[in-house]
C-alpha cells in the first residue's frame, strides 16, 4: 500500500512554499517552483486520460443488447460478457488478459455521470472534479501538496492541465530533448563534454563566489536579494535535472510511438502512450516530481467503431502492461496510484456510419499494487447504460441514493490521498459534494 501522510494547512503550505512571508498570499498566477535538492520519495500519482471519449461497455461495463431496442453491442451478438473474480468485461481485445493480470488490484467505478456531450466540459470535470473552469486538476493538487519543491513535481504528458496557480507544471514530448536541456555542457551527438570537467567547475565556482559575496553587501535592498535567491534556486533547479538526465536512456532505449492499422480505415493510428509513460515513470524516478499526466487518444468513433475501440483497447492492455513493468524494473510500482478516465462515454446504440456518438454516462478504472480495495465494481448502469443510483453508505443500489458524478470520484480519491483538507484550505475542495466510501474494501460490488 501506499504510505500517505495527513493533510496540512494552507498556511504551512505558504510556509512551506516560500509565499508567506510578509503577508503576500497565494495569487492565481503564483508559481511554486523549487530547486529539488532533496529527492521526492512520497506517494505518485499518475492519471491516464482515455481521449476522446471511451466506449466502456466494450471495457468494464459491459451491456448485452435488449429485445425491442436499438443495438449497443455487436459483440453481444455472439458472444457473453465475461468475469474474472468480481469484475465483469467486455470480450473485446485483449481485456481478458488484462483483468485476469491486473483485477486484484482494480477499483472499477461505473455509472459515473459527466453531465456534458462537449469534450472540454468532459475532460474539465472528469479530471478537475468541477465543470466549471479555475479548478486545479488532481494532479496538480497532488504535486502540489506532496512536493511544491520539486521541479518537475507536476509533468504533463497528455491535452489536459489545468493548475490554478497551485503549482507549475512542465509539458514533455521528447526524452532526448529534455536531457540536451538538463545537460547543456554535454554534447548530444557524441556525450562528451564541450568543455574540460575542470572548466566547467572552475566556472561554477566562479558564480557561487559572486553569489556569496553579493549576499554579504549589507546595502542590498529586500529585492536584490530575492532577484539573487531566484537566480541561486535557478542554478540549483537546473543542477537537479541531472539525477533525471543521467537516467534517460539512450536513443536506442526510448520507446517508439506506435503505427496501428485500423480495419477499414484509410490511415493508421499514431500512437505513442508508451513513450509517455516511460518519460513519466523516467521524471518520477529522478524524484524531481510525484505526479503525471499521460493520454491515449483516438476514442473519439463516431464511426467505425467496433474496430477501432478494438485496436485502443488492445493497446491499453500492453501499455498498462508496459507501465507496471517499467515501474516495477525502477522500483516505483508500490507508490503509484493510476486513475483512468475519459470525457465520457459513448451511445447506447450505433449511428448510421456504424459509429458511437458521445453519452455522458462513463466510467473510471483506479488501480494500486496490493491494493486492499481491488478485485470490486462500485456505481452501476442499467442495460441501457444509464446510471443508475447508489446508497451513499452502503454503494448498493437505491433509487433515492446518488447519482455519481466525477466530483464524488475526485473526494473519494482527496481523502485517500490525504489532501482533501489542503484542498479546502486553497479554495478548492469538495466540501458540498456528499462523500462516498468509494475505497472501503468492505463496500462492495456490482451496486
Amino acid at each position: 500500500m501506499i504510505k500517505r501522510r495527513h493533510a496540512f494547512s494552507r498556511r504551512e503550505f505558504l510556509r512551506a512554499t516560500g509565499l508567506g512571508a510578509a503577508g503576500i498570499s497565494l495569487l492565481p498566477t503564483a508559481r511554486v517552483w523549487g530547486n529539488g535538492a532533496d529527492q521526492y520519495e512520497g506517494p505518485l500519482l499518475v492519471t491516464l486520460q482515455l481521449d476522446g471519449g471511451a466506449d466502456v461497455t466494450q471495457l468494464c461495463d459491459p451491456k448485452t443488447n435488449t429485445p425491442g431496442e436499438l443495438k449497443i453491442n455487436h459483440w453481444a451478438d455472439t458472444d457473453e460478457v465475461q468475469q474474472i473474480g468480481n469484475l465483469q468485461f467486455a470480450p473485446v481485445a485483449n481485456n481478458a488478459e488484462l483483468f485476469n493480470r491486473y483485477g486484484t488490484d482494480t477499483l472499477v467505478i461505473n455509472g459515473v455521470d459527466s453531465q456534458t456531450n462537449s469534450h472540454d466540459t468532459g475532460r474539465l470535470y472528469n479530471w478537475t472534479g468541477s465543470n466549471a473552469e479555475g479548478k486545479p486538476s488532481l494532479a496538480a493538487l497532488h504535486a502540489a501538496y506532496y512536493a511544491p519543491d520539486q521541479p518537475l513535481a507536476y509533468s504533463v504528458y497528455g491535452r489536459f492541465s489545468r493548475t490554478s496557480g497551485v503549482i507549475s507544471y512542465n509539458r514533455f514530448s521528447n526524452l532526448q530533448v529534455l536531457r540536451s536541456l538538463a545537460q547543456p555542457t554535454i554534447d548530444p551527438w557524441s556525450g562528451s563534454l564541450r568543455r574540460e570537467q575542470i572548466e566547467l567547475d572552475r566556472a561554477s565556482k566562479l558564480v557561487s563566489d559572486e553569489v556569496t559575496r553579493l549576499l554579504a553587501n549589507p546595502g542590498l535592498s529586500m529585492r536584490e536579494r530575492q532577484n539573487i535567491a531566484r537566480f541561486s534556486e535557478a542554478r540549483a533547479s537546473r543542477e537537479s535535472l541531472s539525477r533525471l538526465a543521467d537516467i534517460i536512456p539512450g536513443e536506442e532505449g526510448i520507446v517508439d510511438s506506435y503505427e496501428v492499422n485500423v480495419p477499414g480505415s484509410n490511415w493508421p493510428l499514431y500512437l505513442n502512450v508508451q513513450q509517455q509513460m516511460q518519460g513519466a515513470l523516467l521524471v518520477l524516478k529522478s524524484g524531481l516530481g510525484a505526479a503525471v499526466e499521460v493520454s491515449l487518444e483516438h476514442f473519439d468513433t463516431h464511426e467505425n467503431h467496433d474496430l477501432q475501440h478494438e485496436a485502443l483497447y488492445a493497446h491499453l492492455a500492453d501499455s498498462l502492461d508496459f507501465f507496471w513493468d517499467y515501474a516495477e524494473e525502477l522500483g516505483l510500482a508500490e507508490r503509484i496510484l493510476l486513475v483512468i478516465g475519459s470525457d465520457f462515454g459513448r451511445t447506447n446504440f450505433y449511428n448510421d456510419g456504424n459509429g458511437k456518438d458521445h453519452w455522458p454516462i462513463g466510467s473510471y478504472m483506479i488501480m494500486e499494487k496490493n491494493a486492499p480495495w481491488g478485485n470490486r465494481v462500485v456505481g452501476l448502469t442499467d442495460e441501457l447504460h444509464f446510471a443508475r443510483g447508489i446508497n451513499a453508505q452502503t454503494l448498493k443500489e437505491d433509487p433515492n441514493g446518488v447519482y455519481m458524478t466525477p466530483s464524488h470520484v475526485h473526494k473519494a480519491i482527496q481523502q485517500y490521498m490525504g489532501f482533501d483538507l489542503f484542498a479546502e484550505d486553497l479554495g478548492h475542495g469538495l466540501g458540498d459534494v456528499e462523500p462516498l466510501p468509494l475505497f472501503d474494501p468492505f463496500k462492495a460490488t456490482f451496486g
